[in-house]
């Protein structure tokens, strides 16, 4: 397959496949991609008094920061687990798209909690292990810019340039793969790893296929939805003097946000269809 037939599949089936769109969401949202003083002395009873009035003033916030700290973590943690969901989700729908069937949402989230577990395993992984690699080739440079200057860091920085792109991309393609492994599969962790580096002996050059096909494709959808949002951003920025700001904000959260997340959502769609269609199309052939 060709890139441009890669993209044009990816486009179709982000296109068609609107109930993997909520999946495509949680998948897009999460890659798309935190005083004190002193004053003079005053007697003890002024102290004591600035010191209620200061009471007064900061202890109500106490509990609600705190409430809002929780509530933040939660939703944060929400959109951890849902991208892994949504992940296995798009993954198995796309499969079952491809062979003329269907997902609901229900079945897609279904689908998303038997393999999440597996999807963040692997995710773990493969950053623990991008940490690893950009350690290792940043400490060479890191210490000779310390004992030699900036030049000697220059120039080990471009062997280390020259071999950490090639790796890290390689780390990137098997976990990419080994994801799609683990739920059309059904296998664990490491298992889909070591899987995912044989399928990749010989296929590098496909692999790379597919991340150029993904970066034209999310441009192009990019583009795309600035140039459907930019005019109705543009219309509501000359309604300012005749609304007023306040209520010009509220609706362009009502057009804006709707158009905004349709757009997250065939990002996220398109690009895990991408990587689906790029392996399934490789084992069946």
């Amino acid at each position: 397959m060709t890139i441009g037939e890669i993209v044009e599949q990816g486009f179709h089936y982000a296109r068609t496949c609107r109930s993997l769109w909520l999946f495509g969401f949680f998948v897009g949202i999460a890659s798309g991609g935190s005083n004190g003083g002193g004053g003079g002395g005053g007697g003890g009873a002024g102290s004591a008094a600035g010191a209620a009035a200061a009471g007064g003033l900061l202890n109500p916030f106490g509990p609600t920061m705190v409430l809002t700290a929780i509530v933040l973590s939660l939703v944060l943690i929400t959109i951890f687990v849902l991208r892994f969901v949504g992940e296995g989700a798009l993954i198995e729908g796309i499969v079952r798209a491809r062979q003329g069937g269907t997902m609901t949402i229900r079945e897609g989230f279904r689908a998303g909690w038997a393999h999440w577990g597996v999807l963040l395993r692997i995710g773990l992984l493969y950053f623990g292990a991008m940490v690893v690699s950009v350690a290792l080739l940043a400490a060479p440079c890191a210490i000779a810019f310390r004992a030699f200057g900036p030049i000697w860091a220059g120039l080990l920085g471009i062997p280390a340039l020259v071999i950490g792109v090639p790796w890290l991309v390689t780390i990137s393609l098997v976990q990419a793969f080994a994801s799609r492994i683990a739920v059309l599969e059904n296998r664990r962790a490491l298992d889909a790893i070591g899987k995912a580096r044989l399928f990749l002996h010989g296929r590098i050059a496909h692999g790379l296929k597919l991340v150029v096909a993904t970066l034209l494709g999310t441009l192009v959808i990019v583009l795309l939805g600035l140039a459907a949002m930019a005019p109705v951003a543009l219309l509501l920025a000359a309604l300012v003097p005749v609304l007023r700001l306040v209520p010009v904000l509220v609706l362009g959260c009502v057009v804006l946000v709707p158009a905004f997340c349709v757009f997250t959502a065939i990002i996220g769609t398109f690009r895990s269809s991408i990587w689906t269609i790029g392996y399934v199309t490789q084992v069946d052939s």
